[in-house]
């Protein structure tokens, strides 16, 4: 298959993926020969991608990580739409936007960059899907693991909130704090989650326990089962901390965004007795070391380049706005808001 631009298109070709409506209609089937009239129709209700039965879609050395992730978002929302309508999930366009994925996770200051740039692109569920498997195969590269462990650390982090689908969405897009019965019933995506992906054979038991108990954490006080103790499971540990990163640096129909620092300091704070230090402690090491040249805005509302991280406290660098310095290790009134370039 593969995926072309709908304004590139001519009447005749044949439809490679079943193409479903914003609200999860089905609006073609795949084998449906594309005619003109289809065209019309898929502009109008903005469509913009979809997948023909062409040729296998290659991937390009070089190729923009803006055409990647918006590749990953469509894959990532037709497996999941077709999961709702109770389909079966494709081993192969799993595998296959992993790795597309894979090779986009080489330079870690670009790849925060560009995921900054992408985070308003389409449905939190969808873009919290890719993004936390990139941050997933980013850990794995930093904890140095095999490739094949890094590809499954990804897969997990693809589909770690597929549970999701099977919420009801006056649920899952309230714009207000869930109620007791509402978060009782948000939790049970967990659950949903891993019996979909538990039926497959091809999806390993640590991609379905990541989806089980990424939510769990060490004092008991997680969710479904509320399991004491730090998992064993490298996938499990691995997605509950971008989980987490990537959920806090979003903006959700009920929060607004925050800036990266804040995320550092809520993973360095659930290290103790929450998130798995080990991979916590890592990613918080490393992740505001890249922000150093960035442009940011202050709480105090001036924006300023950081221009030194101090390694004992990485959340609390050093800020220069014109010809001032600002100190955020002794200066503790002032806390960054947000990341602007």
């Amino acid at each position: 298959m593969l995926k072309i631009k709908v304004n590139s298109l001519k009447p005749g070709v044949t439809l490679g993926k079943d193409i479903f409506t914003y609200d999860s209609k089905l609006l073609l089937p795949k084998g449906t020969i594309i005619t003109q009239e289809h065209l019309d129709n898929l502009r109008a209700r903005n469509i913009d991608d979809v997948f023909i039965m062409e040729a296998e879609a290659k991937v390009k050395p070089g190729r923009r990580f803006e055409d990647v992730y918006s590749d990953s978002l469509g894959v990532v929302r037709s497996f999941m739409l077709e999961a709702k309508l109770g389909k079966p999930l494709d081993f192969k366009d799993i595998s296959d936007i992993t790795d597309l994925l894979l090779e986009q996770v080489f330079d870690a200051g670009d790849l925060f960059r560009q995921m900054r740039l992408m985070k308003e692109k389409d449905d939190y569920l969808f873009t919290h899907s890719v993004n936390v498997a990139l941050l997933c195969i980013l850990m794995g590269r930093w904890l140095k693991c095999a490739p094949e462990t890094i590809k499954e650390l990804g897969e997990a982090g693809l589909l770690h909130d597929i549970g999701k689908v099977f919420i009801e969405d006056s649920i899952l897009n309230k714009p207000a704090k869930l109620s007791d019965n509402e978060y009782e019933d948000m939790k049970k995506h967990t659950l949903m989650g891993y019996n979909l992906l538990a039926q497959y054979e091809w999806i390993s038991s640590n991609i379905a326990n990541a989806a089980l108990m990424h939510h769990e954490r060490a004092d008991g006080s997680g969710y479904p089962m509320g399991t004491k103790g730090y998992s064993k499971n490298l996938c499990v540990s691995v997605v509950a901390v971008a989980d987490v990163y990537d959920a806090v640096t979003s903006t959700r129909v009920y929060s607004s965004k925050r800036s990266p620092y804040t995320a550092a300091d809520i993973l360095w704070q659930e290290s103790f007795g929450k998130l798995n230090p080990r991979i916590s402690k890592i990613f918080y090491d490393k992740i505001t070391s890249f922000y150093i040249g960035n442009e940011v805005l202050l709480s105090n509302d001036k924006t300023g380049i950081v221009i030194y991280v101090d390694p004992s406290q990485p959340t609390r660098p050093i800020v220069m706005v014109g010809d001032i310095f600002y100190n955020l290790a002794i200066d503790r009134s002032i806390s960054i808001l947000e990341v602007i370039d």
